[in-house]
């Protein structure tokens, strides 16, 4: 009985085969009993001990037929035995891989890439078997995808108690018995289906050989029928053969008597016609002669007309071919002339340009001086008063820092430190006793006094100097004196802007001069580009068309030889002929002449 599908699962481990306790159904060692009857059945070929242990079983569907698919492994030669046994016809068959191989098929497998899944390897190697027919011989393959026909793993009992966790010894000592039993049972179907094969090939081949007894019974008699008809057919075919020889023979007396016959009649005529030929090859030879003298003379007359003809078309071509290069001649001179005219008028245009181009840089420049001549004395000036204002502001300035500096209270001297004291002491021992500046001691409170009101009013600070006798500062400007600054203020921003605008004009003006001269470098550059190219082209025209001259000139000496050669050739053939017309004609005339004597003779 055959259980459904196998659905695919997680793979058992390789210690299945340990023991019958651990083994799932039907995965494990065979007996010795079975190993005995599957020698038997394969013909006493017992290669169990290099196919190695069974280490898994499906039962799989093959042309119609069930086929029990086993998997070896053999650790010591390293070697996966893959087995499928016919249930009907007892075939079985082969495919081996080592381990190698065996591993590269699950490479990209990412499910089956560990190598200890190995019940998962020996289903997915078992749905892709086939059975390929080639030259009348039947092999086992492995298909790149899973076949139509689905392997499904044996069951043989419908009803089984899987053991799970501890037993008793009843139940071990019943699963031993039950497990032995599917190898009787498996035995004794092997025999019975063995014994009913037998039976039917035993049938068979008594079928075949009454077949053959009556197929020789039938070829025998067709033989003897054909032995006889063969016979009568000789016997009659030697009976034609008799009577047509007798018929040949009658022919050929018959024969020998007309030639006999004949040969007497012709000695005599032959002997009549030698003397009229001999008297018509006298007529005929004169007759010859004249004819001949006739042609000789009709020949030189055509001769010599096909010699002047000849040498009026050789003249005719000569006068072709001058007046021809003399075309060629005065073509190529007006294309050297037009080209010449151009080349010419290009270099007037180019005179022209550089000329018209020269006159504009020059009064381009005769302007920029123009220019500068008339801003230059506005410059000038603006430049002197630009001075004389910077005089005034540094008088003012140094005015203004000896004021300063005599006004200024004199730095804290530091009376503790020896050193300090002693570079004090130094520096005021050249000072006078009389010098104007001991009113401004730092001792006098009165100074002190206006020091520190100074920075709030510069007129008090004035009026203070002046009553102690030192130098006045300058007057109080006032409003006047304050708009005329802002005027001249004014003034000069607006020259020296003018001034850099100048600047830029001038710095714009010699970029544009530089614009200007790389665009006429760049423009003579294209020129030369281009002129370049025009007399480069113009070579190659020129070498083209004295190319094309010398092969016109070589094609036409060409043509001259091949006509010289085509009439030789014409005049050889011309002889030949007339060789070939004139023996034809003699020979011609000899037959005839052989005629005229046959009847006479």
């Amino acid at each position: 009985a055959q259980a459904p599908l196998a659905q695919p699962g997680p793979a058992p481990s390789h210690s299945a085969a340990r023991g019958p306790l651990h083994a799932p159904r039907l995965r494990r060692a065979r007996p010795a009993a079975e190993k005995a009857a599957m020698a038997g059945i394969m013909g006493g070929d017992d290669d169990d001990h290099d196919k190695g242990k069974l280490m898994y079983q499906e039962s799989k569907e093959f042309n119609s037929e069930m086929f029990l698919c086993s998997a070896y492994d053999n650790e010591s030669a390293s070697r996966i035995t893959f087995e499928i046994y016919g249930l009907d016809t007892q075939d079985m068959y082969h495919l081996i891989y080592d381990y190698q191989n065996f591993n590269s098929l699950f490479r990209f497998n990412a499910e089956l890439m560990n190598p200890t899944k190995k019940e998962g390897r020996f289903n997915w190697v078992i749905a892709r078997l086939k059975i390929e027919t080639l030259n009348s011989k039947r092999e086992l393959k492995l298909a790149p995808d899973p076949t139509e026909e689905v392997a499904s793993i044996p069951l043989y009992e419908t009803q089984r108690k899987i053991p799970t966790g501890r037993m008793d010894l009843n139940e071990r000592k019943k699963l031993r018995e039950s497990m032995d039993m599917l190898d009787i049972r498996r035995a004794e179907k092997i025999q019975k289906r063995r014994l009913e094969w037998k039976q039917r090939a035993l049938k068979r081949i008594m079928q075949l050989k009454e077949e053959d007894k009556l197929r020789k019974e039938s070829v025998n008699q067709k033989i003897e029928e054909e032995r006889k008809l063969r016979v009568k057919m000789k016997e009659e075919r030697e009976r034609r053969e008799r009577e047509e020889e007798a018929r040949a023979e009658a022919i050929r007396k018959q024969r020998r008597k007309k030639v006999v016959e004949k040969e007497t009649s012709t000695k005599e005529d032959v002997q009549k016609s030698y003397e009229e030929l001999r008297s018509r090859w006298r007529i005929s030879d004169e007759a010859a002669a004249k004819t001949k003298a006739e042609h000789e003379e009709k020949l030189e007359r055509e001769r010599q007309s096909r010699l002047e003809a000849a040498q009026q078309a050789q003249q005719h071509a000569l006068d072709i071919q001058a007046r021809r290069e003399a075309a060629w001649a005065a073509k190529e001179e007006r294309i050297r002339k037009a080209e010449a005219a151009k080349i010419n008028h290009i270099r007037d245009v180019k005179i022209t340009l550089e000329r018209q181009a020269k006159l504009r840089q020059e009064r381009n420049k005769e302007f920029l001086q123009l220019l500068h001549s008339e801003r230059q004395p506005i410059f000038h000036e603006q430049l002197e008063r630009t001075r004389e204002r910077e005089q005034a502001k540094e008088s003012e300035r140094e005015a203004l820092e000896n004021y300063k500096e005599k006004r200024a209270i004199p730095k804290k001297v530091n009376k503790k430190g020896r050193k300090r004291s002693e570079s004090v002491t130094s520096e005021r021992a050249p000072a006078s006793p009389t010098s104007p500046a001991s009113p401004a001691s730092p001792t006098s409170p009165a100074k002190k006094g206006r020091k520190k009101a100074a920075p709030k009013g510069e007129p008090a600070d004035t009026d203070g100097a002046a009553t102690e006798g030192e130098a006045p500062a300058p007057p109080p400007t006032g409003k006047k004196k304050v708009d005329t600054e802002k005027v001249l203020d004014a003034i000069e921003a607006k020259m020296r802007k003018e001034m850099e605008e100048a600047r830029r004009r001038e710095m714009l003006q010699k970029k544009r001069d530089q614009k200007v001269q790389e665009k006429e470098e760049n423009r003579i550059a294209k020129e030369n580009e281009h002129m370049a190219h025009v007399r480069a082209d113009y070579r190659q025209n020129h070498a083209l068309k004295e190319e094309a001259a010398a092969e016109r000139r070589l094609v036409m000496a060409d043509r001259e030889k091949e006509m010289a050669a085509t009439e030789a050739r014409q005049k050889q053939d011309r002889v030949r002929r007339d060789r070939e017309r004139e023996a034809k004609l003699l020979r011609k005339e000899q037959e005839r002449f052989a005629r005229l004597c046959a009847p006479a003779a």
